[in-house]
Parts: C-alpha cells; sequence; structure tokens
C-alpha cells in the first residue's frame, strides 16, 4: 500500500475533524509493525529539524533568553523518537490496563499519526513565524489544543473507551505523573 502526501493530508484533515474514525481507518491500513516504526522516526526527524529551523530564525535577544546553544537536531530527533516510544508503551500498557483492547502496534501507529499531524501544524506555524509572528503565537496554542483532542479520541478509539472526559483525565493524571517522577528523579543533579 502506498499512499501519496495528498493522500496523507487529507486524511490527516479528516482525522482532525473525525478523529475517532481517523483512527479508525489508520488502524483497519493494517501496517506492518516496520512500517510504523518507520514512521514514528520519520515524524520525530521532521519535527527535529522544523524545531530546529525555527529556533534559528527568531530574533538574536529571544534566543539568547532561551540560551544560545540550540541543541543539534540529530539529538532532538533522537530524544523525540524516544519519548514518542515511551508514549506508545504508556498509551497501550495504561490503557490494557483500564480495562482496554488496544494493541502495542496500534499504539504506535496512532502515536507517529499524531506526530505527523502536529508535524504539518509546525510547518504552517514557521511560515506565520517569517510572515506574521502574532499568529504564529496563535498557532502554538492552536497545537497544544490540538494535541489533547486528537490524544483522547485516539486512545479511547484505540482501546474502545467510550468516555472521552475519563480519557482526557486519565492522560492529564498520567502527564502529571510522569513530571512527578522525572522531577524526583531530576532534583538532585538540579540542586545548587
Amino acid at each position: 500500500m502506498s499512499l501519496s502526501l495528498g493522500d496523507l493530508l487529507r486524511l490527516a484533515r479528516f482525522t482532525v475533524t473525525s478523529p475517532r474514525e481517523g483512527a479508525r481507518a489508520l488502524m483497519a491500513m493494517g501496517l506492518p509493525m516496520e512500517a510504523r516504526w518507520i514512521a514514528l522516526v520519520l515524524t520525530a526527524v521532521g519535527a527535529a529539524l522544523v524545531t530546529f529551523i525555527g529556533l534559528t530564525l527568531l530574533p538574536q535577544d529571544v534566543r539568547r533568553l532561551i540560551g544560545d546553544d540550540l541543541p543539534s537536531p540529530l539529538f532532538s530527533a533522537g530524544l523525540q523518537v524516544g519519548l514518542l516510544a515511551v508514549s506508545a508503551g504508556l498509551i497501550y500498557r495504561i490503557g490494557v490496563w483500564r480495562g482496554g483492547r488496544g494493541s502495542f502496534p496500534d499504539a504506535v501507529l496512532l502515536v507517529a499519526w499524531l506526530q505527523f499531524i502536529l508535524l504539518c501544524l509546525e510547518v504552517i506555524q514557521l511560515a506565520a513565524q517569517l510572515i506574521l509572528p502574532p499568529f504564529a503565537d496563535l498557532l502554538g496554542v492552536v497545537g497544544i489544543v490540538l494535541f489533547f483532542w486528537l490524544l483522547t479520541h485516539f486512545v479511547a478509539e484505540l482501546h474502545g473507551f467510550t468516555s472521552t472526559v475519563a480519557v482526557l483525565g486519565g492522560i492529564l493524571l498520567t502527564l502529571f505523573g510522569m513530571a512527578f517522577v522525572l522531577a524526583a528523579i531530576l532534583m538532585p543533579f538540579l540542586g545548587g
């Protein structure tokens, strides 16, 4: 099965307006596991490159505020691949623990698909940063809302959950728990 960029963009647009149906259509394609991992890696690399380009285009005084040393796109891509893989694992494991029926391969696919849709928005945001910077800031907020909207519906569809409110609550609790654990791990290294 081969999909053109146009096919992917049409499916992405459909997914944004009907996330559960988009997720269902994607999972029904029966892509092999290798294709799912390749999609995850490619979207992570694309996101790292777009982020790097966006950071290099920031005004010098803003770059000084956030730190002049930009992480290499290769390091950022590797970190993103790791975070996306862990996210897929958590989506699968926590969902099954809560009575869901999803599979890990489908979790990988949906995480890669979520990243692709967010990457499309990031490209639009990068163009807006060059043409109309205040609009780029608005797109950043849209991206956060879109992330939670799609993730909630993807997890619900993956595991067969009916309540998206309960799924969103679970996502927020998981993010809070992960932030707490990460802070506890990093605290000894950040002490001054």
